[in-house]
């Protein structure tokens, strides 16, 4: 990707990450958006193809079996999602959003139940 501020740019890893993430999102979100949609459900399918993905909350730290994603991938993994579906951009958002005071303030215990696959 090209910039004219280059400091600010996504790393080759953030990119990869975006190619993942948007492949995954058109086979297997992008074909049941107008559905989840029309009848007003959670996004299964979604849920479904993230998780087997390791990509519904990338910003787990790897010590409670998540990606350590930085800031950065994880707006990256939402917006990729919310191309195909906007409904299920919300898995990544809220997982991080709930996820996010555990992190900061829990204790380990909290950490261990709740961080964890």
């Amino acid at each position: 990707m090209t910039s004219d501020f280059p400091a600010y740019a996504p790393s080759e890893e953030h990119e990869l990450l975006r190619g993942t993430v948007r492949e995954l999102a058109d086979a297997k979100i992008a074909p049941f958006a107008a559905v989840v949609d029309e009848e007003s459900r959670f996004p299964v399918e979604a849920l479904e193809a993230l998780v087997a993905a390791g990509l519904h909350a990338v910003h787990v730290p790897e010590a409670y079996g998540g990606a350590g994603a930085d800031a950065l991938a994880t707006v990256i993994v939402i917006e990729e999602v919310a191309r195909a579906c906007a409904a299920s951009s919300l898995i990544p958002a809220v997982n991080k959003l709930g996820t996010v005071p555990i992190l900061l303030a829990g204790s380990q215990e909290l950490k261990e139940r709740y961080l964890g696959p």
